[in-house]
């Protein structure tokens, strides 16, 4: 079984993003937008389990990199998440090497010893900068989860990002050693295949949770699932707008559908239906 997290816009908090198993929450979002940071440490107070992205994905186009430590730390104290992921620099390893350290240092500064587990996101330009830069991560003292990127696995691998990180598994799986908990970060257009493959080939022994905007964006731009191969016949062409892109309630029906799909990939049982009023919250 793999934990999911829906993220979806800040409208539809409620209506789609509490129809995971676990909740991915962003820094940016949260620093900037109370109704996020609320709901986020609600969830918590709650016992969902939270895990704090850097926001790399979100920043790729601007910074290249997570949002600082302090930064992320400021969220994180916002929300109390059970998970926090490091500062990684994308597709350089060495600088995402130093740059968890130093974020683990200040974390050892700034927040009380336990208070939350740290995952470190490997990064490369190459299958073996990848691979070495994993090793190195998983080594330090502090680090207790690896976080599988959607954007550097896909080029050091060089396939697709579902095809790519299965190969990714084989490796790290191969090894002496078992990995240290793996989560998925993001997807492509084909990752209700990807978490099939994962489930079926008893990856979940070391993958335990991933996040996604999958069933909220690919609603949003009318591209459905097929059910059978469990991929969409194209990527979503742009970055999510998780500030207030509501859907219609069109729309809405086909990012339930698509939880559906992506609940039952990953071996999660299914999830009780929902009542009009939640369905049609954010569309209202």
């Amino acid at each position: 079984m793999i934990d999911i997290a829906i993220i979806a816009s800040t409208p539809h908090l409620a209506g789609l993003s509490t129809a995971g198993s676990i909740d991915m929450a962003l820094t940016h979002l949260v620093l900037t937008q109370p109704v996020q940071a609320a709901h986020f440490a609600a969830r918590s107070r709650a016992g969902i389990r939270v895990v704090l992205d850097n926001s790399a994905y979100e920043l790729e186009e601007t910074t290249g990199q997570g949002m600082s430590a302090a930064a992320v730390l400021d969220a994180a104290h916002r929300i109390n998440p059970a998970v926090v992921i490091c500062h990684d620099v994308l597709y350089d390893g060495p600088a995402t090497v130093e740059a968890t350290r130093r974020f683990l240092a200040e974390a050892a500064d700034l927040a009380e010893p336990g208070r939350f587990t740290y995952m470190a996101v490997p990064q490369g330009r190459s299958r073996r900068e990848w691979l070495g830069c994993h090793a190195r991560l998983a080594d330090l003292p502090g680090v207790d989860m690896i976080g599988l990127s959607k954007l550097s696995i896909p080029r050091c691998f060089a396939s697709p990002v579902a095809e790519a990180r299965l190969e990714c598994l084989a490796a790290l799986a191969t090894g002496d050693d078992p990995p240290l908990p793996l989560h998925l970060l993001g997807g492509d257009r084909s990752l209700i295949w990807e978490l099939r493959q994962h489930h079926e080939r008893g990856y979940d022994a070391f993958i335990i949770g991933n996040d996604s905007s999958f069933a909220f964006w690919y609603a949003a731009h009318d591209l459905p699932v097929d059910d059978r191969t469990g991929r969409s016949e194209r990527q979503a062409p742009d970055k999510p707008n998780l500030h207030d892109h509501v859907l219609d309630p069109v729309r809405l029906t086909a990012a339930h559908r698509h939880i559906v799909l992506l609940r039952d990939a990953a071996g999660l049982p299914p999830r009780a239906a929902e009542t009009p009023i939640e369905k049609g919250a954010a569309w209202r």
